[in-house]
């Protein structure tokens, strides 16, 4: 080899050596790794701080954005930091996505925040998550809503909207078919309306209402609130469900359900027995229109929701495929038929919360006079030799503890108002998905409230285990 060659291969070489090093150190369009805990939590009055954990592979300059940052929250890019103190109307879910930019590529994640009013709120939160895993594994959605004797309202949910973990996180906002938990409310109107003067408990059906109804010149709306006047129930028929009529999307009247009862006709002479009858319901909706000129959607506006401040509250007349409830917690079954078969018996939708609030203020004496606000937990079905119900409403010892309300099941929704007197606390438990052990954990549920919401120690019966009839 002359040096001539020698030189050249040096040259060569030290080509290639500066391409390769000039190549390794050009930036490449390689995303930054952006992350932050998840299950964030914040805490109503308290300031809330996070650091993000951000890293760029290659030492680049990152830059942070974020996109719906709720307005209580800041994001400091420059020290890689959330920080912002949520005041008590901020309470429940807050989603926003964070974006990390080199420059050359970016990241994107989602971040969710869940603003907790108390430390009590936070402790209802892990025990509903905790029961759940425990008594009703699988369970897509729980929704539990708490009012203390102070009013202050305390939220816990979990699970999905839909039937998947692809559907939206479940949040306060989310509606549920409260199903029978709507007898209380049409009880509550009649009861508005005996506090007006326009009718009586004792007054007999057919003096306030024209109908086929048997034995409507008998029963009094006493009676039919309490499920003692020997009123067939269209809705635990399978007359009704495989009549000729029935169709998903056919609208019933009044009348029209009545026939049913017509048909079959009465199961016994009113007040000297029990039987839990929708169709009375749906009757006693009929007494309100006629007593106020108003729709039955617009009485529960205009007399039930509106004056209760129920703003997540609905009467469900119009629902269909095509038609769907605005946030509502939805399953295969959400719109298989018109609840107007339900009326009002069970056509209400309404989130927890504005349940809750409802229970407290009707059995608290919120919302009508105290003397008729004492006869709603009166046990008329028991002195009949009954289930234990009032009027419009379900009376239980469950767990020694005197507490009443109404259940609900319709189309795989389930739902719990408790009202304890003792200690003027409301509980709604929802759901949208099913499970053998439902009642276990509202059991479980009732019994954290009372320990933890209480302001002092509640008196037990002894001898009454957890028992709930499970009617529609």
């Amino acid at each position: 080899m002359t040096l001539k060659h020698y030189n050249l291969g040096i040259a060569i070489l030290f080509m290639l050596v500066w391409y390769g090093c000039s190549k390794s150190t050009e930036p490449q369009a390689i995303p930054p790794n952006v992350s932050i805990p998840p299950g964030q939590t914040a805490l109503a009055g308290q300031l809330y701080s996070r650091q993000i954990n951000v890293h760029d592979p290659q030492g680049l300059k990152v830059q942070l954005y974020a996109e719906g940052l709720p307005g209580w929250l800041q994001l400091f890019s420059d020290e890689a930091v959330l920080r912002g103190t949520p005041a008590a109307e901020d309470g429940g879910l807050h989603t926003f996505l964070l974006t990390a930019d080199n420059g050359l590529a970016e990241t994107t994640i989602q971040v969710i925040i869940r603003v907790f009013a108390s430390e009590a709120e936070i402790e209802l939160q892990q025990h509903v998550e905790t029961a759940i895993q425990a008594i009703t594994p699988g369970m897509r959605g729980v929704s539990v809503a708490v009012v203390d004797e102070n009013g202050l309202l305390y939220t816990a949910y979990t699970g999905n909207i839909g039937t998947g973990t692809s559907h939206p996180l479940m949040g306060p906002h989310h509606k549920f078919r409260v199903a029978s938990v709507t007898k209380p409310m049409t009880a509550a109107l009649i009861m508005k309306l005996v506090e007006e003067g326009k009718v009586g408990l004792d007054d007999v059906l057919l003096d306030r209402y024209e109908t086929l109804l048997p034995n409507a010149n008998r029963m009094t709306l006493r009676q039919m609130l309490s499920h003692t006047a020997g009123v067939f129930d269209h809705l635990n028929s399978n007359a009704f469900w495989g009549s000729p009529q029935f169709s998903p999307s056919k609208v019933w009247t009044i009348p029209e359900i009545v026939q049913f009862a017509v048909t079959a006709g009465s199961r016994f002479t009113p007040g000297f027995g029990y039987g839990y009858s929708n169709t009375a319901f749906c009757v006693l909706g009929g007494v309100i229109e006629e007593a106020t000129g108003l729709s039955i959607a617009e009485a529960f506006d205009q007399m039930l929701f509106d004056p209760m401040g129920l703003e997540q509250s609905l009467y469900d007349d119009f629902s269909g495929q095509g038609t769907t409830i605005p946030d509502l917690a939805f399953n295969a079954r959400s719109y298989e038929y018109h609840l107007s078969s339900a009326c009002a018996a069970g056509a209400a939708a309404a989130t927890p919360s504005d349940v809750a609030r409802f229970g407290w203020k009707l059995y608290g004496g919120r919302y009508l006079p105290q003397d008729l606000t004492s006869q709603l937990d009166v046990n008329l079905g028991a002195r009949v030799g009954g289930q234990n119900y009032g009027l419009g409403t379900r009376i239980w010892f469950a767990g020694g503890i005197r507490h009443y309300g109404h259940t609900g099941s319709l189309m795989d929704y389930r739902n719990m108002l408790m009202y304890i007197p003792e200690l003027d606390i409301s509980i709604a438990v929802h759901t949208h998905h099913p499970h053998a052990n439902w009642f276990t954990l509202v059991d479980s549920i009732f019994e954290q409230v009372v320990a933890s919401f209480g302001s002092r120690p509640v008196k037990r019966l002894p001898g009454h285990e957890y028992f709930y009839e499970t009617r529609e």
